[in-house]
């Protein structure tokens, strides 16, 4: 009822506005219009830091699956400290450019949460089907509660079990804090406690998924498994990205697009949009103190990533965009991955990036990613191709899973498909890569020339200029 109240004016207009001038897209029901409306007035308020997160927090977009189980409970905190002795090997390079309080424990474990149905007999089972989910919100925002509607759909239609948890948000805790959650999560499954209720799971029963910043999370958590790999720890059966950001450059076409009917905006200055506050006030002083440290390492931004106007997210200092666990699709190779599964809406902001990155990791012999990392492929020891499926949704915005359309329930058939491919349920072999473009009517053909634009990308990698340089 509160939230009919809050939001009673906005249904009243986008009703309105549906019937009288049609909605945003042609195959929009009411539902679609009014979650891209409802989604569209949380984003634009210009509030601060703190507000935007609490707001956040309580946005509900879609209903949770009826007789869902919701079990809560907390991983402990050696977990964050094995995936700190992992993550301090690959992240070497890049310490002069990081904020060290990612390694001072503030709290006594991971807020995480079982999502299941009922005489699941999971537990009983020899192929136990789990997922490990991380939900979006840019790094900043959002919680496991938001994505509910998501998380008990793909329990539901994968028959599996999924894991999620409310990794720490920057600015608060900045990068790379959420991927050490991330990665603690996947260690609490391969070796959990003995009070956990289940016996360490194979880690060929583990799909990650993730949407949006989760998806790029997702991603970055399968890379850093691939680069610890002399560590002994083993891959996961798969990864699926919904609407992965992968590129915090913002350097793709449609980032930019001003025809795409996205709720997120244009992005041509970031996602660090606030009224100033004590989270802002805390993270530009520590940005400070980073910077004499900055200047005494190695450079490895671009020079268009120092931008007059500051930070273009909370999640990472500028000098930081290109790190491969920020920005996954800059990576040096993306092969030698799980098999991926990663879909967009035709409309998606983020639509480029999955693209881009699709064709890097299934062909990586060929795309090589930014102009600034020429070279550095050849180097690389991961060289085979990523068995990848890419699937664009006609007429979808950014994760379309959110809302009540035909194509979110065909999205979660393909994707229960591609989990049982991968844990190998079906006991079939992978089919080979493909890039699927999916419309309205449901049929798949290749994707369009249009789609194809950013394989030709000269400006992969390098942050746009924006307006008031231009004059």
């Amino acid at each position: 009822m509160t939230d009919f109240l809050k939001y009673s004016p906005l249904l009243i207009s986008t009703t309105i506005k549906h019937y009288l001038n049609g909605p945003p897209r042609p195959s929009w029901n009411l539902k679609c219009h009014i979650f891209w409306a409802k989604y569209i007035s949380l984003l634009k308020s210009s509030e601060t830091i703190e507000q935007k997160q609490r707001a956040s927090f309580s946005f509900r977009p879609a209903p949770v699956q009826d007789g869902v189980m919701i079990n809560e409970f907390k991983i402990d905190n050696k977990y964050r400290n094995e995936a700190q002795v992992h993550l301090n090997i690959i992240l070497k390079p890049f310490e002069h450019v990081l904020d060290p309080e990612w390694k001072n424990l503030k709290d006594d474990g991971i807020i995480s949460e079982w999502v299941q149905f009922p005489n699941d007999e999971w537990e009983k089972k020899e192929i136990k089907k789990t997922i490990l989910y991380l939900h979006g919100g840019a790094y900043y925002s959002f919680c496991k509660e938001n994505h509910r509607c998501i998380t008990s759909s793909l329990a539901k239609i994968a028959n599996a079990r999924v894991l999620v948890i409310n990794y720490r948000l920057a600015p608060q805790n900045q990068f790379p804090a959420a991927l050490q959650d991330a990665l603690a999560a996947y260690l609490y499954l391969l070796n959990p406690p003995k009070d956990a209720g289940f016996e360490p799971l194979n880690p060929k029963n583990i799909v990650i998924c993730g949407d949006s910043a989760g998806g790029g999370l997702s991603l970055a958590l399968g890379l850093a498994i691939r680069d610890v790999c002399d560590a002994g720890l083993p891959s996961c059966a798969g990864i699926i990205g919904l609407s992965p950001w992968v590129d915090l450059t913002i350097s793709t076409a449609s980032i930019l697009d001003d025809e795409c009917a996205d709720y997120i905006r244009n992005m041509k200055r970031g996602t660090a949009n606030y009224a100033e506050s004590q989270a802002s006030k805390e993270y530009k002083e520590k940005d400070v103190a980073l910077a004499a440290k900055i200047k005494n390492g190695p450079k490895i931004w671009h020079d268009s990533f120092e931008r007059p106007d500051g930070r273009l997210h909370l999640y990472v200092i500028n000098e930081g965009l290109a790190i491969p666990y920020v920005s996954p699709m800059l990576a040096e190779s993306l092969g030698d991955l799980p098999p991926l599964l990663l879909t967009a809406g035709g409309d998606d902001r983020f639509r480029d990036e999955a693209i881009y990155l699709a064709h890097r990791s299934s062909e990586p012999t060929k795309y090589k990613g930014p102009s600034y990392n020429a070279g550095k492929f050849e180097k690389s020891p991961f060289k085979t191709p990523t068995n990848t499926t890419l699937e664009i949704y006609e007429e979808m915005p950014h994760v379309f899973q959110f809302m009540e359309h035909a194509f979110t329930t065909k999205s979660y058939e393909r994707i229960a498909e591609f989990i049982n491919r991968v844990i190998n349920t079906l006991n079939e072999p992978l089919p080979p890569s493909t890039y699927n473009y999916i419309n309205v009517k449901g049929e798949l053909s290749p994707l369009k020339e249009l789609h194809k634009n950013v394989l030709n990308w000269e400006k992969i990698g390098i942050v746009p200029t924006i307006p008031h340089e231009m004059n």
